[in-house]
């Protein structure tokens, strides 16, 4: 019996002015599962998570979601699905106050307790500041409050725990683990390194200079096999 996947990726590849920053024969994303994206500043994983959410089309290969393909609007667009949600703080609308990102309840109020960070007494001016003019820690931190309450089927975050410190790290990986557990969700992360990832993803994938180099077992897929 055929496994069903969540994506599949065929000869993928993505070229910007005759550059190709991107190139991938064959992979595979099981539902259910966290993936960790490492590698370097240039190594392709924005440029990875954008195809894989919508946000951009391969210059030429086959992107499979859910056993379809992205459809493509008569602008030439591609119509991203509503059950992929895509995290990056530089896609983060800067001209939107705080307060406006957070998740709010049905009569529209802020939802009590969303964050002991952005309600606590000493930073309540930030819940009105645009969100150009808060730190990146912040808007990390804030891409995690704006998760809460989410359902989605894939999960994919860029530059995962890279402005966070430790104990907000932690916190955020919390939350990661609970959606996937509890919810089922597949989890893409990426990050420059595997230092946080490593410890509760499944499988690691590594790129560079836009191919993958290798693939790796996380820490938890090992402690599952014993």
């Amino acid at each position: 019996m055929k496994k069903r996947l969540v994506y599949e990726l065929k000869n993928i590849e993505k070229k910007y002015h005759n550059n190709t920053v991107l190139k991938i024969k064959h992979l595979q994303f099981h539902p259910g599962t966290i993936y960790g994206i490492i590698g370097p500043m240039g190594a392709g994983k924005t440029t990875l998570f954008k195809i894989l959410s919508g946000k951009e089309k391969p210059s030429t290969g086959k992107l499979i979601y859910e056993e379809e393909e992205f459809k493509i609007n008569w602008l030439g667009k591609i119509k991203p699905f509503d059950s992929i949600w895509y995290g990056n703080i530089e896609d983060l609308d800067g001209k939107r106050t705080v307060s406006e990102l957070l998740p709010r309840s049905k009569n529209m109020t802020q939802v009590k307790n969303n964050d002991d960070y952005f309600n606590s007494k000493s930073n309540k001016t930030l819940l009105s500041e645009k969100v150009d003019n808060i730190s990146p820690s912040e808007k990390a931190w804030l891409l995690k409050c704006m998760l809460r309450g989410q359902d989605p089927r894939v999960l994919i975050l860029d530059d995962y725990g890279v402005y966070l410190d430790h104990k907000r790290e932690i916190e955020f990986q919390k939350l990661i683990i609970k959606m996937n557990k509890e919810l089922g969700t597949t989890i893409i992360l990426g990050s420059h390194n595997d230092r946080n990832i490593k410890k509760f993803a499944s499988v690691l994938i590594y790129f560079d200079n836009g191919h993958i180099s290798k693939i790796r077992p996380g820490i938890s897929s090992k402690k599952s096999r014993k």
